[in-house]
């Protein structure tokens, strides 16, 4: 189910990557989403719990991937 879960994301990373969003923004959007989508599935079905370590690791998930996907990236630099 693990590597089902791995491979359904990479493939969606092509698919995005293919519309012309860069790859340095959608992989680390699309697989930190499938972390945090796995840990919300373990937590509302398996009635999973996590430590204070395990929520600040999903804290700085969160906010590394807001930071990500607000890079304004290559256009940025160009207008520099």
């Amino acid at each position: 189910l693990a590597g089902l879960s791995v491979g359904c994301a990479e493939m969606i990373s092509f698919l995005v990557s293919g519309m012309g969003v860069q790859a340095v923004q959608s992989i680390p959007i699309i697989i930190g989403g499938s972390v945090l989508f796995g840990t919300l599935l373990g937590l509302v079905l398996l009635k999973e719990t996590l430590t204070t370590r395990g929520w600040m690791g999903i804290m700085l998930l969160v906010g590394g991937v807001a930071l990500v996907a607000t890079d304004p990236g290559a256009a940025a630099d160009a207008a520099v």
